[in-house]
């Protein structure tokens, strides 16, 4: 009986322990008949979903951030001295100039043009979620899993942290991958993830591996350079996140290279010029963002400092770990359960890399002053736990497209999407959607 209980959790560690690329798959595609509707679908619900939600917090009771982010895209206009005072308060304003513009152009009322424009970024989130995980889909299986994608992309749109109040004592409220009352965030997640799709080619084009997203590998310093000045244009926490990390994982290669003496020394450090190179605009214009807020824009009061650890994030749960733990109990489950994909493939690394660097720079880093207590370096955090689940929800199709009889197996599979469920409802129903909004 020991024995055979041994064998068993031999077998788990090792099945574990391997990359994607070492199971076999299903040998069947999802019929375009069936995925292009579901996806089409899925993008509509996702759209009028995203527009109830915002269009809900513009008409609520008291000033919060949707409505004051519609507010200042209202008294924001292109004449060059206005554009100068404007941009000194948020000079991330891609969202606002979209609202604008159909405010100003489109003669849309205010709350109408914030709440379509935050529907309009919600849905472009999605696509690009979607194109991410039908492509690695598609890499690792050879299949072509539209439906699949479509369906994960869809859960990662509303995915939120598990709300239980009687977890832990002074537990307020767990931090989510979708703060969907900041239209800033969710306008720079869908380009943040080209960010992150962009930087997997490049190091996997240095590593003589094959390119998953972009196939003309010439053009991906351009795409890199354009998606990261565009992200940092919507919002620029999630770069803030994203970038170390990347180049963390650039520096181990390096690193790896030196050590071992191997001729990838020089692919690696051609590529690293040539990534920096690429974000150079968007480093000059990072720069400008934090100079224009806190040098003479509306954060003259508050500097960027180092904390006591953990000190911000106790404004907001006294049990640090049960707030990770609700927030993430998904992607830590799947990581427990595949280290072996999050500690071999590219996309695995930078997403748990990209994770902890959002902890580490929301435990350390604070504005000071009153500042402190909005505790805003939690985008960084809340974009890597944006990472970190997309990766996750693809190991979960892939290990639900595997070719593996048994209870055993099924039972996994179905207690991964149970969890991804469970998040998706818990999401939904902290912004109180099915009270309100339906």
């Amino acid at each position: 009986m020991m024995k055979k209980i041994w064998e068993q959790v031999r077998n788990g560690l090792q099945r574990a322990g391997k990359d994607p690329s070492q199971f076999r798959y299903e040998e069947k595609d999802s019929p375009a008949q069936t995925s292009l509707p579901v996806c089409g679908g899925l993008a509509l619900f996702v759209f009028v979903l995203y527009y109830r939600i915002a269009y809900a917090f513009c008409i609520a009771d008291g000033l919060q951030d949707m409505k004051a982010h519609a507010g200042f895209a209202q008294n924001f206009y292109l004449k060059p001295e206005v554009f100068w005072r404007a941009w000194l308060r948020i000079p991330h304003m891609l969202w606002h100039l979209i609202v604008k513009f159909f405010q100003s152009r489109v003669s849309m009322p205010l709350w109408e043009a914030a709440s379509f424009t935050y529907a309009l970024f919600g849905v472009f989130s999605f696509a690009v979620s979607t194109w991410f995980l039908y492509r690695l889909i598609q890499f690792y299986t050879g299949r072509k899993q539209l439906t699949l994608s479509a369906v994960g992309s869809g859960c990662l749109s509303f995915v939120g942290p598990l709300v239980m109040s009687w977890f832990s004592t002074g537990y307020i409220g767990a931090f989510s991958p979708n703060p969907l009352h900041n239209p800033t965030h969710m306008a720079c997640k869908g380009l943040g993830m080209l960010v992150m799709m962009t930087g997997i080619d490049i190091i996997r084009n240095y590593h003589g591996q094959e390119t998953i997203f972009f196939h003309k590998a010439k053009r991906l310093y351009l795409y890199f350079g354009l998606f990261s000045f565009f992200c940092s244009l919507a919002k620029p926490t999630f770069l803030y996140m994203l970038l170390p990390a990347g180049g963390i994982l650039i520096l181990l290669d390096l690193i790896q290279g030196a050590v071992e003496k191997t001729p990838s020394v020089k692919k690696v450090w051609g590529a690293a010029w040539r990534l920096a190179v690429a974000a150079f605009p968007t480093f000059a214009y990072l720069l400008a963002e934090y100079i224009a807020l806190f040098c003479f824009g509306r954060e003259q009061d508050s500097t960027v400092i180092i904390t006591k650890p953990l000190e911000v994030w106790h404004f907001f749960t006294l049990n640090v770990p049960a707030s990770i733990l609700l927030g993430m109990l998904f992607p830590i489950w799947m990581f427990l359960t595949n280290p072996g994909y999050f500690l071999k493939t590219v996309e695995g690394k930078l997403s748990v890399l990209g994770y902890l660097m959002g902890v580490l720079e929301f435990s350390l880093l604070a504005e000071s002053g009153g500042r402190k207590d909005a505790g805003n370096f939690a985008w960084c955090m809340m974009a890597g736990m944006t990472v970190f689940f997309t990766v996750s929800v693809c190991r979960l199709i892939l290990s639900t497209m595997e070719q593996k009889s048994g209870a055993r197996h099924a039972a996994y599979v179905a207690a991964g999407w149970f969890l991804l469920f469970l998040h998706v409802y818990s999401g939904l129903s902290l912004y109180n959607v099915f009270q309100e909004m339906l």
